[in-house]
């Protein structure tokens, strides 16, 4: 029986006190962690939470983050990572959506939250983690062991549901992509099984524990072998090397627009990288421009790989594989990629289609979502909507994505969904959302507006109201304003002319 509780058995038996976490100055041992994952579980359980329940989890990258997923599991309830970057509005339809019962959210993020927020019915209670915040909830205490009584470890197993990542549609709202213990633990075994990963492995996190890279892929997987987990609150170059510096990592999973600004700091000319064992990045094209400078300072080859949220990392280069500079290597163990034409029939190598994983450690469909679900999962196959090929030799390359979805700085961005927003604007009529050609950093977003009649937009006014709305990385960076938005014959929007458009006007950069 596949069991969350067994993730860190063996370390904590074994070495309980080598350090599972490290964040700034401070170093949480397995034990010490264990002990804070119990604290909050008994604090959870006293506040009526249990068995199936949603449990909303809002936070910049902290131990107190890592230790309330791994609670929210000990009770057998459902853990649900939003975004850091979150506004109101998409708190509330995460919360509505996902049917949370509890929401978690940091002081600071309540801070943003204050007055924009308002909570859906289901949500029976709000906590801040930190101090307490006025109109948004209290503060969220641990206290002693026998404040609360003691919950033994009840956690979901095999194909229950353990946790829920909301990720963007590729035409609207974002969707809640579920996985079970049965994922989650499949992740972590093929991650250690694919990349040779020991006890002696510190993971340097370039991301937030919100993301399932970061949390599937690099926690999960470090904590199964007895690894060590460095955390950044926030990424920024700076803190990133001197991190780097400081703990002399051996892997970390990195965006590529993270790494341009890692190699463009001027700091990381006095840094040694030769600790290295793997340093995968991915999240979008990784150019030969970065593979080369990558190169100039370290002599293990970077790794460019291909996941999503419905299942992390599935492809990169294996341990002691030559590098094929555009290849996202072969599949992980326990994972079978295919690519089909628009039949679902199944390709000859080198020939581009879409890209289909098939894994135990793929998601099982989209929480309350049957019609994305059967869309998205066919006879068992997993269709990611991206293009791809696969050559004579098994590798796996990522020509570019068929949905619309824009990718900036290595987030997703549902055109729809800011659509959605920009259409309530009372100056706008209509408009239509793309992205730029890549550049180093991924793509900007490009908002085409027809305004309503005898209306001007007063772009910098709309910029900021939509920030209100939706996450700052999702307002549009470019605004252009038109006559007319292009249709096509049958009078649906033409995205292609719009494309064709903003690669004249903006090109990559």
């Amino acid at each position: 029986m596949l069991d969350l509780r067994t993730i860190s058995r063996a370390t904590l038996e074994q070495r309980p006190e080598s350090t599972a976490l490290i964040i700034g100055s401070r170093a949480i041992s397995y034990r010490a962690f264990d002990a804070a994952i119990q604290s909050h579980a008994d604090r959870l359980a006293s506040q009526g939470m249990g068995r199936g329940d949603r449990i909303g989890l809002m936070s910049h990258n902290s131990p107190d983050l890592a230790a309330l997923l791994m609670a929210t599991w000990r009770i057998g309830a459902i853990a649900v990572p939003l975004n850091h970057r979150y506004q109101g509005p998409e708190v509330e339809y995460a919360t509505s959506t996902g049917g949370l019962r509890m929401l978690l959210v940091q002081d600071s993020l309540a801070d943003r939250l204050a007055g924009r927020f308002d909570p859906p019915a289901c949500l029976e209670q709000v906590w801040t983690l930190g101090r307490a915040v006025p109109t948004i909830g209290p503060a969220w205490e641990v206290g002693e062991v026998d404040d609360h009584p003691r919950v033994e470890p009840a956690p979901p197993v095999d194909d229950e549901v353990a946790a829920i990542y909301f990720t963007s549609g590729s035409t609207s709202k974002p969707k809640g992509v579920v996985h079970t213990a049965r994922s989650i633990i499949e992740t972590g075994r093929s991650r250690r099984q694919t990349m040779d990963l020991r006890g002696d492995d510190i993971w340097l996190l370039s991301t937030q524990l919100v993301h399932v890279s970061a949390s599937l892929g690099s926690l999960i997987p470090a904590l199964t072998v007895g690894g060590t987990v460095v955390l950044l609150e926030e990424f920024s170059p700076e803190r990133w090397l001197e991190a780097f510096q400081a703990h002399r990592p051996t892997r970390s999973v990195i965006l590529p627009s993270l790494l341009h600004d890692v190699l463009d700091c001027p700091a990381h000319e006095k840094v040694d990288f030769g600790s290295i064992r793997s340093m995968e990045c991915g999240g979008d094209f990784v150019t030969p421009d970065l593979y080369a400078a990558w190169g100039r300072v370290c002599e293990e080859p970077l790794s460019q790989l291909i996941g999503m949220t419905e299942c992390e990392g599935y492809c990169l280069r294996h341990p002691g594989t030559p590098l094929r500079e555009g290849s996202a290597g072969t599949p992980r163990v326990g994972v079978e990629v295919r690519v089909v034409d628009e039949q679902d029939r199944p390709l000859p190598p080198d020939r581009i289609g879409e890209l289909c994983i098939r894994s135990a450690s793929m998601t099982t469909g989209y929480w309350n979502d049957e019609a994305h679900t059967r869309e998205a999962i066919r006879d068992g196959w997993l269709h990611s909507g991206d293009q791809g090929r696969i050559d004579e030799d098994g590798n796996v390359w990522f020509v570019g994505r068929s949905k619309e979805i824009i990718v900036k700085r290595g987030s997703n961005i549902a055109p729809g969904e800011v659509e959605s927003v920009l259409d309530q604007h009372p100056d706008i009529a209509e408009s239509a959302v793309v992205g730029t050609p890549p550049g180093p950093h991924g793509q900007r977003v490009v908002a085409f507006v027809e305004t309503e009649p005898g209306r001007e937009l007063d772009v910098p006014e709309t910029r900021d109201w939509a920030a209100e709305r939706i996450a700052a990385f999702k307002v549009p960076d470019e605004w252009v304003v038109i006559d007319q938005l292009p249709r096509n014959p049958v009078g649906k929007l033409d995205r292609a002319e719009l494309h064709r458009r903003c690669t004249e006007r903006f090109p990559a950069q």
